[in-house]
């Protein structure tokens, strides 16, 4: 009895450090995809935040060409 106890003992000590290199490994893993993700919501919200940018621009853009246009016509009429 005490050499199966002494056996399961010794082999415990050898898997100890293999399984917890394995938990570590797979904890480290769970973190780098969560940051993986966060990373590519953080780009997708950057091209639509982009998207709307360009949209605003080129609205303000027409509104100052509109904008140019009546003050030629209003200075025209003068």
């Amino acid at each position: 009895m005490g050499d199966i106890l002494f056996w399961i003992m010794s082999l415990g000590t050898l898997l100890l450090p293999v399984v917890l290199f394995i938990v570590i490994l797979m904890y480290i893993i769970r973190v780098v995809r969560r940051v993986e993700k966060r990373a590519e919501e953080r780009l997708k919200l950057d091209k639509e935040s982009s998207a709307l940018q360009q949209q605003q621009m080129k609205a303000i853009n027409e509104l100052n060409v509109r904008l140019t246009n009546i003050e030629t016509v209003l200075k025209e009429i003068e």
